[in-house]
């Protein structure tokens, strides 16, 4: 026989919650109709037409700043006074000049119904933010660090069009790509790589609020085209605290040249030629170097220790700097749009020197790398 007596229980609960209903409304003083026009009434009545309606919540405006835009050109187009853009940068300058803002970095805006900006976040970097927000009588402003979760994971990759394409369809950002490269660029040509080439590291993956922000340390890496292996692990030098990596053997993979003044592989549009025909000068004459075509603006990079021996404007070759190294080679790169050094200046292997431009005898934004 079956002692489930879930009705019964369910009634014993039914029945015990209409006794308890039953004794409260008893308790209830009398109707409106009773003789005691001030008693008090069993339930509130609804709100009459006099009555406040709740205020409104804040808007939140969420943007990225265009190319070329200011402070003054976003505050100013969300209607915003001339005046109060002025104190929203006086009030945050101790902490970050909004007079330099960054195109592509994200803001947040968080405005009242009555249009006083409430808040204004700026984000600096990929792991610092700006704060403002209005007290009453100023913006009390500070810089304040993102929290990170950080996972260290083994990404596997097989190549299937190229690493750039692979890693960006695993889900993987750019970032990842060029930290790669310029890990492996002494050992692997990137522009060379093929169907079926396989790739696995050990990376750290810094997380904040669940979305993956940027890439730590990579710890280790192997990287298989052509039938051989390349491998690369990281080590803190424990004197000097740089980082370097080693292959299998503990041999730095570090050589005294990069392959590219790049952080990543970028592609070439004219090679070195002794021939060649000027697209703008419409005749043949030599072309001492190789153009490596790139966005302007992009970093380029000392391939090797040295000194600066020329930073300035030649001729055809634009803005230019020139590079003396210590095996009593030089190096050359022009067109830039901006030089970064100083004559006499001491660099490093890739510190950056300059941007792509497109000054001088150039048809477009590349850099023409002479050795």
């Amino acid at each position: 026989m079956s002692t489930d007596h879930t009705p019964m229980k369910a009634w014993g609960v039914a029945s015990g919650g209409l006794l308890l209903a039953l004794a409260l409304f008893t308790l209830l003083p009398d109707s409106p109709d009773s003789s005691d026009s001030g008693a008090q009434q069993p339930f509130p009545e609804a709100a009459g037409p006099d009555s406040h309606p709740p205020e409104p919540a804040s808007r939140i405006i969420k943007g990225t700043f265009p190319g070329s835009s200011t402070m003054q050109d976003l505050l100013l187009s969300h209607n915003f006074t001339a005046r109060l853009v002025h104190q929203l940068i006086e009030d945050s300058r101790e902490a970050y000049n909004l007079n330099r803002v960054r195109a592509g970095n994200d803001y947040t805006m968080k405005v009242s119904q009555g249009g006083t900006l409430e808040s204004f976040r700026y984000q600096i970097s990929d792991e610092e933010y700006l704060l403002a927000e209005w007290d009453g009588e100023h913006y009390e402003s500070s810089r304040r660090a993102l929290e990170f979760e950080t996972r260290t994971e083994t990404i596997q990759a097989s190549i299937e069009e190229s690493l750039w394409a692979t890693l960006l369809d695993m889900g993987e950002k750019d970032q990842l790509v060029m930290d790669l490269a310029w890990i492996l660029q002494w050992d692997v040509d990137f522009t060379t790589i093929q169907f079926g080439d396989r790739l696995r590291l050990v990376v750290d993956k810094k997380y904040h609020n669940g979305q993956l922000v940027k890439y730590g340390e990579i710890h280790a890496v192997q990287f298989t085209t052509g039938g051989k292996d390349f491998f690369a692990f990281r080590f803190v030098l424990p004197e000097s605290g740089q980082v370097k990596y080693y292959d299998l053997k503990g041999k730095s993979v570090n050589k005294a040249f990069l392959k590219v003044p790049f952080r990543f592989s970028p592609r070439i549009s004219s090679g070195f030629s002794t021939n060649r025909f000027h697209p703008i000068l419409k005749r043949r004459r030599p072309h001492l170097g190789i153009d490596f075509a790139a966005p302007a603006g992009t970093p380029v990079l000392a391939s090797a220790n040295g000194s600066v021996t020329f930073a300035g404007w030649k001729g055809g070759l634009g803005k230019f700097v020139e590079l003396r190294h210590p095996n009593g080679y030089r190096t050359g790169y022009a067109h830039l749009s901006r030089i970064l050094v100083k004559l006499g200046q001491k660099v490093g292997q890739g510190d950056v020197l300059g941007r792509v431009g497109s000054t001088g005898l150039a048809t477009g934004a590349h850099l023409d790398y002479r050795v």
